[in-house]
């Protein structure tokens, strides 16, 4: 009985952890930033998602960027924050594929966390990339 109470105990445990939320970023509660419509040369952006947690003065921002240019880029991109008026908050660059050469259809995947502690009334993500 002993065995068979532990055993069950440990399955919900781990099915708890499974499927319990894992607060990200020190679990402050975050918001979802609107990507702004870009409008890219020699790539496209997919799947962009950022989110601004304004406890802790971070922007974790995630996505892909895809080579559509027929030939081989290196480059970065450079994220804008921007606010519900759409001025300028904050501008930060990030290498795309640790700034190696990446291929026509090629899609390379960004996760950067980034420190925003001078900002408020994050809103808005707007990015740019730039050819090395």
């Amino acid at each position: 009985m002993k065995r068979t109470t532990i055993l069950a105990v440990a399955s919900l445990f781990v099915c708890l952890v499974a499927v319990y939320p894992v607060p990200v970023h020190g679990g402050a509660a975050g918001r979802n930033l609107i990507p702004q419509k870009q409008n890219l040369s020699f790539v496209s952006l997919e799947n962009l998602e950022a989110e601004y947690f304004p406890a802790n003065k971070i922007v974790a921002i995630k996505g892909k960027i895809k080579n559509v240019s027929s030939i081989t880029l290196r480059g970065y991109v450079t994220f804008y924050l921007l606010s519900t008026s759409g001025s300028v908050l904050s501008v930060f660059d990030l290498p795309v594929n640790d700034h190696r050469p990446f291929r026509d259809g090629e899609a390379v995947s960004f996760d950067t966390a980034v420190n925003v502690n001078n900002i408020s009334g994050a809103y808005q993500v707007s990015v740019e990339f730039t050819r090395d």
